[in-house]
């Protein structure tokens, strides 16, 4: 959670809410000595600014017209597709709504419940929170996609060489990226931080939690428990442009059965109680884009 603030803050898109696409098509690396398929699917989020302005922990920050986009292409016929509704179109590109979002620093621990805060004391540690569970849509910004297999199993991870969020090392710090992914073997949830993904040096650091390193938890009341967040790192591809190739010890998102279709909910949010959400977030670009890539399970 960052330092008290006051006034809310605005984004605008640029060229007057008018959406930039980037189309960038990753093709797949198929070696026959490895016998490993790679195939990519984008996700772009295109530029926002955040507009000059102070705002209290869990006030407002805004993104506008958001304009998700995907791309997967397999040289060898083995595609990581996309697509908006789960009964398709699947194809190597999917544009998702666009929507006008504020964004409001919020906490949760397993993207199923979610906590706003109430009340700071005079020396700014937040004392009290309010479940914001069910309107959690006018706090982050969130979503779906689904990812659609090949006709053979593949393994899902992310592609961190074609990922951002921002070039801001404070606002880097202060954003999490999560993850719901729902199949045939269950649903898992993924919480990450951003930190891989550019530097976070300089950011400035305000504890206003009465614990380190924590976020709030539970459902009818709430408690603090460990930040759960992981390292980007560690479920990713390696690679730059069209050729990710596997990182010895990443762990999949999931594994993707033969022509299988699974749901994605995506969250971008503030983590409230990070100790880098402070003012310093503000006034800062984003562009936020998620990548991944898949081999041959």
């Amino acid at each position: 959670m960052g330092k008290q603030l006051h006034e809310p803050v605005t984004i605008a898109s640029s060229d007057a809410r008018t959406a930039r696409k980037s189309s960038s098509v990753l093709r797949d690396v198929f070696s026959s000595r490895r016998r490993m398929l790679i195939a990519a699917a984008w996700l772009l989020l295109l530029l926002a600014a955040f507009s000059a302005a102070t705002f209290a922990w869990f006030s407002s920050s805004r993104y506008t017209n958001v304009t998700p986009v995907a791309h997967a292409v397999s040289d060898s016929g083995y595609d990581l597709l996309i697509g908006a509704n789960q009964g398709g179109p699947f194809d190597t590109e999917c544009a998702l709504s666009q929507t006008d979002k504020t964004l409001y620093p919020i906490s949760t621990a397993d993207l199923t419940s979610f906590w706003r805060g109430t009340f700071q004391n005079a020396n700014g540690i937040t004392t009290e929170y309010a479940n914001c569970t069910a309107n959690v849509d006018d706090y982050a910004l969130t979503g779906t996609f689904y990812l659609k297999g090949s006709s053979a199993p593949l393994a899902v991870y992310l592609y961190q060489s074609q990922m951002n969020v921002t070039s801001d090392p404070q606002l880097l710090a202060a954003l999490r990226v999560g993850f719901v992914i729902e199949g045939s073997s269950g649903s898992q949830a993924y919480i990450f931080s951003c930190d891989d993904l550019g530097s976070t040096a300089g950011a400035t650091s305000r504890r206003t939690t009465a614990q380190d390193g924590v976020v709030v938890s539970g459902a009818g009341s709430w408690n603090y428990v460990a930040d759960p967040s992981l390292s980007i790192g560690g479920y990713t591809m390696d690679g730059t442009g069209d050729a990710p190739v596997a990182r010895a010890g990443a762990q999949p998102l999931c594994t993707l059965a033969a022509d299988e279709v699974v749901r994605v909910m995506y969250f971008v949010y503030m983590e409230g109680c990070d100790d880098n959400c402070s003012n310093e977030a503000q006034s800062h670009d984003v562009s936020l884009q998620f990548a991944f890539a898949a081999t041959r399970a």
